[in-house]
């Protein structure tokens, strides 16, 4: 049975979407830890995951519990920092990295963020290219152990260190910039096996070299960069120094996987006089924008609204 699709309402479309079901019908769409190719039935798994990570720990651990994955076997610990939030949930058979993206209803907020960070360019990164400030800053808040707590890679390591789960990385809008930072990480400084990684809606994240790099780590034929429609976020950061990684693989506005889109902005058509005006007036009134289309129950501009996680689950689920 088919996921419904919810009207483009920031009601409708806002994560975590708690009238979401969560991991549908898992016993006939087990996961595969062993996959070394594109799979829908993964891909469905972690854009779940990409999507609770909007949610609080409570929220997560209930989902996961109401699924029947608690009773399975999964554990899930929860970080937060001052910039960051993610979570990572394990069995015996598989890890999954899911970081946490910038809601929907402040999506512009955060898009002025990224924009303004851009002010101070391009930075060094320990990866040997270039990888946006903002998004280095907000990665190493997490990634290595700080003030005494607990990082994601010392984290992991005895999760990993016996050879038999296999790792698994995804995330959405923001979210996705992370987890191509976190397998980046992963592979070059923990030495990890990195065995996929799945990002919905992704912003670029650095240049030429860091893609270069990525490549060279094994990376880009393991990274799945799922796009919906004309998001706007794929667009972020144009020009000559950004560089999307990893394999696209697009929705297309009726919902459809489709195959044969490989350009690296997925050949989209571009939006409409009505919709580019419909997403200025978003990003000049922002919030206030935002609490007006919640009282009357305004459609989002599709830009936008084709970035909601929902969306990238839903459709993901309906084409197995």
């Amino acid at each position: 049975m088919n996921k419904p699709i919810p009207p483009a309402t920031f009601h409708n479309i806002r994560p975590p979407n708690d009238n979401y079901t969560y991991f549908e019908d898992i016993q006939n769409h087990a996961f595969l830890p062993l996959a070394t190719s594109f799979e829908l039935v993964n891909a469905g798994w972690l854009a779940d995951l990409a999507m609770l990570a909007y949610a609080n720990k409570p929220f997560i651990q209930k989902k996961l519990d109401d699924s029947g994955l608690t009773t399975a076997g999964f554990v899930m610990e929860y970080f937060s920092r001052d910039t960051t939030q993610c979570f990572v949930a394990h069995n015996d058979n598989f890890v999954v990295v899911s970081m946490r993206g910038t809601e929907i209803d402040n999506f512009w907020g955060a898009v002025t963020d990224w924009q303004r960070n851009l002010e101070f360019g391009l930075k060094p990164d320990d990866s040997g290219g270039l990888v946006h400030e903002g998004f280095i800053e907000d990665i190493a808040d997490v990634w290595d152990d700080t003030n005494g707590v607990q990082g994601l890679k010392n984290y992991l390591q005895p999760l990993l260190s016996g050879g038999t789960r296999t790792l698994w990385i995804t995330g959405h809008s923001l979210g996705a910039a992370l987890a191509t930072l976190v397998a980046e990480r992963a592979a070059r400084d923990a030495g990890f096996d990195v065995r996929g990684v799945y990002t919905y809606g992704s912003p670029r994240v650095g240049d030429i070299q860091f893609k270069q790099n990525y490549e060279a780590h094994g990376l880009n034929a393991k990274t799945y960069r799922v796009l919906h429609g004309i998001d706007v976020a794929q667009k972020l950061f144009p020009g000559d120094a950004y560089r999307h990684v990893g394999q696209l693989k697009f929705i297309d506005a009726d919902g459809n996987l489709d195959p044969n889109r490989t350009t690296e902005d997925g050949g989209l058509p571009e939006p409409t006089g009505a919709q580019q005006l419909a997403v200025r007036l978003y990003r000049v009134f922002g919030q206030a924008s935002v609490l007006v289309a919640n009282a009357f129950g305004l459609t989002v501009p599709a830009p936008i609204a084709d970035h909601a996680p929902i969306y990238y689950a839903s459709y993901i689920w309906n084409n197995q």
